[in-house]
């Protein structure tokens, strides 16, 4: 099953993503077979301010489970994360089934 993860950073959170952004790209390296696609939210300026990721996952509690692991999350960057159930319709020009 798919779920929509959007994740909205607390404010002033910049250098504390910098900090741990190498243990976090390490993160996602070790749950790729989980992450559909993943990647940051950016303000006019080009810095991050949270995340997007579409994780393919068997229910939400694997996907609650998973984000409360990111390290990110446990250096406290998030401010709201919002989980949902999701179907792709449009993918690469072609209509996904």
């Amino acid at each position: 099953m798919l779920f929509a993860v959007t994740i909205e950073d607390r404010p002033g959170m910049a250098a504390t993503r910098r900090a741990v952004r190498a243990a976090h790209l390490d993160w996602l390296e070790q749950h790729r077979d989980m992450l559909v696609i993943a990647g940051p939210i950016m303000d006019a300026d080009g810095n991050s301010i949270g995340s997007v990721r579409v994780i393919e996952a068997p229910d939400r509690a694997a996907v609650d489970a998973l984000t409360e692991g990111d390290p990110f999350a446990k250096a406290g960057c998030f401010a709201r994360v919002s989980i949902h159930p999701y179907r792709i319709v449009f993918k690469d020009g072609a209509k996904a089934e």
